[in-house]
């Protein structure tokens, strides 16, 4: 569909009260250079319309381009190899992995997913730690600790990869013994690494694994509910441990183990729902909630537009900035226009382009512009979720696909 450009940014613009502070100078910078990319195209003079065509972010019927073509060489190249620059993010060679592999799979490139398949397995084997005391879990690099977050990313590449010999990597009876290991018996969360931080971030991580490969065992959920219920504010949104302050990553994380355990029964639903208005980003988890009871299958942005006649979040609007500010002409994604482009933002910013498609039922600008379905809890490709619950014979709600 075309670009309906919306309202002048200006006629929105952040508030000061007639008190600026650096993080309200930040954000007025932002909206500043935000304001120059939503411009009616139809009031561009004609030389500029055709520029835009031949660097190919506008169609033939001047309709803005997601730029596949440009993004894939880009995340191929992160595959291939990596300047000396990257030298200081040795301990995240499992990130690179999943950020590059998840956006391939998002632009439905399995060819080159495949392509990379056996590389990315061989590091990832090699990142498995089974010479450090305490052992298991993934490091970031070779001959690293094992830490919960480079598991998560190590086991999610692996899940993309989505053979039989990706998932035989993972030992499953060693990662549960890893798991239970950073098990608080206190408070029922999971600690990052031995003696390390504890919160829901973590606890994310640990409950998505155990659940994608098929070793949720009652042991391992025991307390978690109840420690994501803690974190819960008065805003209505999750900070990272019980009285903090409410945070979106936070929420996101809490949002999906609840989604995952089917524990939203012990949360301020309501509340939640309100920050969501704030937070933003949770909007990606909440579209994974079935009810609980009936045959309605719906997530709560549907329901919510049953009673209130519009979802939680305007996802046109979203994938216009994103297709506007946050793709960089020569390929890759960034966060907002004046940032560089980099793997991390390119995935998460595809996940968000995905997800907004998914559950607004409408794809902005050019028709070529629809990306693969992630699934809002995992954030790997549906298909991946159905393949490997299937091969560990899982089952739950997280089989059912949204698109069905």
């Amino acid at each position: 569909m075309p670009i309906n450009v919306p309202p002048p940014l200006t006629a929105k613009s952040l508030p000061t009260d007639n008190w600026p502070t650096s993080t309200t100078r930040q954000q007025q910078e932002t909206e500043s250079l935000c304001t120059s990319f939503f411009v009616p195209l139809e009031s561009l003079p004609p030389h500029e319309l055709h520029q835009l065509q031949s660097a190919g972010f506008l169609n033939d019927r001047f309709e803005v381009r997601l730029l596949r073509e440009k993004h894939v060489p880009y995340l191929v190249r992160g595959l291939e190899y990596l300047p000396s620059g990257f030298a200081s993010m040795d301990a995240s060679r499992p990130w690179f992995m999943y950020w590059i592999l998840h956006s391939l799979e998002l632009l439905d490139d399995e060819a080159d997913v495949a392509a990379f398949a056996s590389r990315c397995m061989n590091t990832i084997q090699r990142c498995w730690n089974s010479q450090l005391e305490p052992k298991g879990g993934f490091g970031g690099g070779i001959l690293q600790l094992g830490h919960l977050a480079t598991t998560y990313a190590s086991c999610l590449a692996l899940a993309i990869i989505g053979t039989p010999e990706a998932y035989a990597i993972v030992d499953r009876p060693a990662l549960l013994s890893f798991f239970l290991s950073l098990k608080d018996p206190d408070t029922g969360a999971f600690r990052a690494h031995d003696q390390g931080e504890l919160d829901v971030r973590t606890t994310y991580c640990a409950i998505s694994i155990a659940s994608l490969f098929g070793i949720l065992t009652p042991e391992l959920t025991r307390g978690v509910v109840e420690f994501v219920a803690a974190c819960q504010t008065y805003e209505g949104g999750f900070g990272p441990y019980p009285f903090q302050e409410a945070h979106g990553g936070y929420s996101f994380c809490a949002s999906a183990v609840l989604s995952i355990l089917d524990g939203w029964d012990a949360i301020d639903e309501a509340a939640l729902v309100v920050s969501v208005y704030m937070l933003g980003r949770i909007i990606t988890l909440l579209t994974a909630k079935w009810p609980s009871k009936g045959a309605i299958k719906g997530s709560v942005p549907a329901l919510l537009s049953l009673k209130r006649g519009h979802y939680l979040s305007h996802t046109q609007a979203h994938q216009q900035y994103i297709l506007l500010c946050g793709q960089q002409i020569e390929g890759g994604l960034r966060d907002k226009p004046g940032k560089s482009r980099d793997h991390y933002h390119s995935c998460y910013v595809l996940s968000g382009l995905s997800v907004a498609q998914t559950y607004g039922g409408v794809v902005v600008g050019d028709g070529a512009n629809r990306l693969i379905p992630t699934h809002p809890a995992y954030n790997i490709g549906w298909d991946k979720v159905h393949r490997i619950h299937s091969y560990f014979h899982v089952v739950g709600k997280t089989e059912v696909d949204p698109m069905d």
